[in-house]
């Protein structure tokens, strides 16, 4: 027997299809609870507001985000290559999600200024990919004379810049390129 699907779980997936595909600003509370086929007080028993299932919609992803690339580094031996390893994953994630672009940027460029808790969690979430590559350039014997801070700074730079430019292009080549940059480099 096929186990039920929670109230909660039909949210944030209906959550995550909206917000990324059409934006959260476009997405208005009443679509949320249509597409996700629950009642009004359900979705207000879960979430206090359209905001709080934002904050979670970005716990979700950073959650997801995190754990399959934890997945993808474990079978890798080594910082240099662990390092190629993330440009090499954010391909394919480019792929898979058809160069939409990044869900965490795409928030925080629809988010108000006073929306200050959204854009801490979005900064916090960059700073954590930022802070793993920083781990994995202190690991490297041969910086070629960076200091650990600025190889760990144009390495985040050239991934978060050609994850950009394929979202706009709709095409790897720009990360390909990056990559291609990096492994020379490190």
């Amino acid at each position: 027997m096929m186990k039920k699907e929670s109230v909660d779980e039909r949210i944030m997936q209906t959550a995550a299809r909206l917000f990324y595909t059409q934006g959260y600003n476009l997405t208005g509370i009443n679509q949320l609870i249509d597409e996700a086929g629950i009642a009004k007080p359900s979705l207000y028993n879960n979430y206090r507001s359209k905001s709080d299932v934002l904050l979670a919609y970005l716990d979700r992803q950073a959650l997801t985000l995190f754990d399959a690339l934890e997945d993808h580094l474990n079978k890798i031996k080594g910082a240099r290559n662990k390092i190629i390893g993330i440009f090499e994953y954010s391909i394919a994630r480019n792929h898979t999600c058809n160069f939409g672009g990044c869900p965490f940027l795409k928030i925080n460029a629809e988010v108000a200024s006073s929306e200050k808790e959204v854009l801490d969690r979005v900064q916090a979430i960059k700073s954590r990919f930022r802070n793993l590559i920083f781990q994995l350039v202190t690991q490297l014997e041969d910086k070629k004379g960076f200091s650990e801070k600025a190889l760990a700074d144009m390495l985040y730079f050239m991934l978060e810049g050609s994850r950009a430019s394929a979202s706009i292009t709709k095409q790897i080549a720009d990360m390909e390129s990056a990559l291609a940059t990096i492994q020379k480099i490190i």
